[in-house]
């Protein structure tokens, strides 16, 4: 590969991802139904066809930023497991990050989870989805075989956690929990320790 092919390579790359942080950008100050193709090319000053030469919809935007946001959110929760002391640590470090992500990157979450008139199809980050639930299954194994209890549905174990920390991140993102965040970051802490405990109880998850 010669220098001009490497440096026009990289100059392309850079060029997608202005694309995409400006989408971004746009959605985190006035919402994703502001987002259009023309919008997003008029804030960097790039013309229209340029953003088609990338992206051929914007519905084909809108998944690239999804898979970004779920990529993101696994380096997060890898972080927070593999820096935890032990098991039971790690899950609620997990939720932690999880809820950490959520507020931090609004625009993201929304896209990921189709909320503020966002609609992508599942298919399209199916794989980076996936990877997400099975770093939250591995660490949920863990803790099982630390306490020693029996992995008999860690699936919709997983999905119960999900769907609860889900639950309060959004609500907090909506300013419908009073003592706003702080007090989300308690109840999710609560629920994720709640939750260990009744399945520490009943000997299996």
């Amino acid at each position: 590969m010669t220098p001009a092919r490497t440096r026009r390579e990289r100059e392309k790359l850079a060029q997608r991802q202005a694309i995409l942080d400006a989408a971004r950008e746009i959605a985190a100050q006035e919402g994703w139904g502001a987002v259009t193709t023309r919008k997003v090319a008029d804030r960097i000053a790039y013309s229209h066809p340029t953003i088609y030469e990338h992206f051929d919809s914007k519905g084909a935007l809108l998944a690239e930023i999804t898979r970004q946001g779920y990529r993101q959110l696994l380096a997060a929760l890898q972080t927070a497991r593999h820096t935890a002391p032990h098991p039971a640590q790690a899950v609620r470090d997990m939720a932690q990050a999880y809820c950490t992500f959520a507020w931090s990157h609004r625009e993201l979450y929304e896209a990921m989870h189709g909320l503020s008139g966002v609609h992508v199809e599942p298919d399209s980050y199916r794989q980076e989805g996936e990877a997400v639930i099975a770093e939250a299954r591995a660490a949920l194994e863990a803790w099982a075989r630390a306490e020693k209890v029996k992995p008999a549905g860690v699936d919709d174990a997983v999905l119960l956690l999900w769907s609860t920390l889900h639950g309060i991140a959004s609500l907090a993102l909506n300013k419908q929990i009073v003592g706003g965040k702080k007090h989300a970051a308690q109840l999710a802490a609560r629920a994720v320790d709640d939750l260990l405990s009744a399945w520490r109880a009943a000997r299996r998850v």
